[in-house]
């Protein structure tokens, strides 16, 4: 087994986290919380600071985002081309690409979502949906999660538009080139390198490679 970037050799590295482990009595990875106060309220997220008890018994603050969950699709059509959304994104200052992605309104169930927003985003509505995971985008800080599926049989939709202030630019590119941006980095958002990722997985296996048609699951 190499070393390579560790700053010390692994037997140390497990002797030390097994020593902290005895230090703690075994004791449940769990925080009460004492107290929420609502830091800031608006139209798309909220933050709050939460008072918590640490398992070892002492205090500590977490500062946590509440953002609505959401739905990201992997659309492919029959070709095998992917159709990626390019966008600026004010937060880095850069215009990147990304899979088609949306906010899950309130009641509305994420297949319904997932359909909505491949048709106001690209254009094309699916007549498949698979469901390929669910993640965290961001767990240290943040409670939003992101249901990821894979859409394929699409076909003109009836309505695309989008936000007021969406500016979107629709590419449609082979998924193998799509999957090489993603191992070059060229592809920087999370839920766009996860989706092309599980995409890559599942169409590589024999029962879809062959039909191409994998059947909806309810979500």
């Amino acid at each position: 087994m190499t070393n390579v970037g560790l700053t010390h050799p692994p037997k140390t590295f497990m002797l030390r986290a097994s020593m902290r482990a005895v230090a703690g009595g075994g004791v449940k990875l769990f925080e009460q919380v004492l107290r929420t106060q609502v830091v800031y309220a608006g139209a798309y997220l909220s933050t709050e600071r939460r008072t918590v008890v640490l398992p070892d018994g002492r205090q500590a603050i977490r500062d946590i985002v509440r953002p609505p969950d959401a739905v990201a699709i992997v659309p492919i059509d029959d070709d095998g081309r992917i159709y990626l959304v390019r966008q600026y994104r004010p937060a880095i200052r850069r215009a990147i690409y990304e899979i088609p992605a949306g906010i899950i309104d309130p009641g509305e169930r994420p297949t319904t979502t997932a359909r909505r927003e491949c048709e106001e985003e690209i254009g094309l509505r699916p007549r498949r949906l698979l469901k390929l995971c669910t993640f965290y985008s961001a767990v240290g800080f943040s409670t939003g999660s992101i249901r990821l599926f894979l859409a394929q049989g699409l076909v003109t939709g009836r309505n695309r538009h989008h936000d007021a202030t969406e500016f979107l630019q629709v590419h449609a590119v082979p998924f193998e080139q799509a999957y090489r941006w993603v191992l070059s980095n060229t592809i920087v958002d999370a839920k766009s390198i996860v989706g092309i990722l599980w995409a890559k997985q599942r169409l590589d296996l024999p029962s879809l490679r062959d039909r191409r048609r994998p059947a909806a699951r309810r979500c």
